[in-house]
């Protein structure tokens, strides 16, 4: 969730960014060449005005090396050409078309007497042109060396291959001379991004850290704020689901996930409302039916005394239906006691082997079990109802998987707090529709819906009511490749 709203918040400042380039270039002008050329116009300048010097001072090292050095120092093809597009220093090159284009779109042409020297040629004495020929400075005389106007610097792109050639007018004489000839230099990078030449990547660094550190200050605590809000309130509907109705969203925000909790809030409490009434209603009528049954149970046993030998099987049978009533009335009382006291049921550290052991005593009947428990191994829980979740689980293992193979009871610590105590089968599992369903009351899988293979679907639902008690979870799913696992998860002693 984070990560979506902070890629959606650097998106936004991407499109952004984008729309303030097409207005600019829309409505004010401001074309590609101007934005790439803007942060390097004044080092071009710079490097323009320094070998304009170099010229002047007679070059002694040679216009060719002097190039050479200018390219090793900026990364960059350099060299010095015509206002036609001949090259008259540096490497030889065949110049675009598009190139030449711009620099006579962009430079005058020279003045009458010829180019410029070419490379080392000697000085040469020659006539100027005349003082008042217009459109060309006389003899001497030219632009100011410790600038060039600005507007002289251009940036135009090539491809096949793609090349970024920068360039700009600056005046040329050779040594010993007083004419100015009108140069044009040439520098050529195959990447924008040379920091020496055009984009300086400590410049693009900052601008991108104070963009992203505007958006974090402006985007980060609204972020947090949702995130965390949500965060709880998906941990409280989980412990609801899981039957502890008692959570609640601990939100003071006054828009429409404050009111989200409260609703969240409101809901838990009329769930653990029901609920309650519901185990109540079952605890009263289980507890009202119990004093008719010992009546009639009461009854059968003078009845079947004095009753003949051909009538004492209808009173078998009779006298069966009662224990079947009176063990779902147990079933049910044993479900209500225990949901009733959710949240007051006292913990101790109880040892997991001696009440698995227990467990197994009471259950087993001969059926093999395997356990495999570490002796010290304590969890937070009121005893007799690990005890009777335990006998429950065990209960059903036997019941519908004992002839698959032994039963394994195991235990294991989790994340150093809380311990795993799980009993598993090897029968024929359940359908993945019918995990969860298994532990609400009364409930039966379609194949266990007779009195010989199902009992009154109050077992696993007792169970969940017990662990939940014991402020514990439970769990079940299906084995590979076949068989049912049923987790129980409990608070360390050393962690509750």
């Amino acid at each position: 969730m984070t990560r979506k709203i902070v890629g959606l918040a650097l998106l936004n400042v991407l499109l952004l960014a984008g729309l303030i380039v097409v207005i600019a270039a829309s409505q004010f002008g401001v074309g590609a060449e101007s934005l790439m050329l803007g942060p390097a116009r004044d080092r071009i300048s710079s490097i323009a005005n320094a070998l304009s010097l170099e010229f002047e001072s007679g070059f002694p090292r040679g216009q060719d090396q002097l190039l050479a050095e200018y390219r090793q120092r900026y990364n960059a093809e350099v060299f010095l050409t015509t206002p036609e597009g001949q090259v008259i220093a540096g490497p030889e090159v065949a110049l675009p078309r598009d190139l030449i284009d711009r620099i006579k779109r962009d430079v005058p042409p020279p003045p009458r007497g010829g180019p410029p020297p070419r490379r080392d040629a000697p000085p040469r004495e020659e006539a100027g042109p005349p003082e008042d020929q217009p459109g060309h400075p006389p003899p001497g005389r030219g632009p100011p060396r410790d600038q060039l106007p600005r507007e002289q610097v251009f940036l135009i792109i090539t491809h096949n291959p793609t090349s970024y050639w920068a360039g700009a007018r600056i005046p040329v004489s050779g040594p010993g001379e007083r004419r100015r000839w009108p140069g044009i230099l040439l520098l050529r990078s195959s990447s924008m991004f040379n920091s020496n030449l055009f984009f300086d990547w400590r410049l693009l660094l900052g601008i991108a850290v104070s963009v992203i550190g505007v958006s974090v200050l402006c985007w980060w605590p609204f972020v947090r704020g949702l995130t965390t809000t949500i965060a709880q309130m998906d941990r409280v509907t989980e412990q609801i689901a899981e039957g502890r109705f008692d959570a609640q969203v601990a939100v003071d925000r006054r828009d429409e996930l404050g009111h989200l909790g409260a609703q969240i809030n409101r809901m838990a409490s009329r769930l653990q409302g029901f609920v309650t009434n519901q185990k109540r209603f079952l605890g009263d009528i289980a507890h009202e039916l119990c004093a008719p049954i010992a009546r009639i149970q009461f009854a059968l046993g003078i009845l079947e005394r004095k009753a003949a030998d051909a009538q004492l099987e209808h009173v078998a049978v009779l006298n069966e239906e009662i224990q079947e009533m009176s063990g779902l009335v147990n079933e049910l009382l044993s479900f209500s006691k225990a949901g009733m006291q959710v949240g007051g049921v006292p913990l101790t550290a109880v040892d997991v082997a001696s009440v698995v052991q227990r467990a197994v005593i009471r259950e087993a009947g001969g059926h093999p079990v395997e356990v495999t428990i570490a002796p010290d191994l304590m969890v937070m829980a009121n005893e007799a109802y690990l005890l009777r979740a335990l006998s429950n689980l065990l209960r059903n293992a036997i019941r519908y998987a004992a002839e698959s193979g032994p039963i394994t009871i195991s235990a294991r610590r989790e994340n150093g707090e809380q311990v795993a105590i799980i009993v598993a089968d090897r029968g024929p599992g359940l359908p993945e529709s019918e995990l969860e369903e298994v532990f609400a009351p009364f409930y039966r899988p379609e194949t266990a819906r007779t009195r010989e293979t199902g009992g009154a679907g109050l077992g696993l639902a007792i169970v969940r009511t017990c662990i939940e008690a014991c402020k514990g979870t439970v769990m079940c799913r299906n084995r590979v490749p076949s068989g049912l696992e049923v987790a129980i998860k409990l608070a360390t002693s050393e962690h509750a």
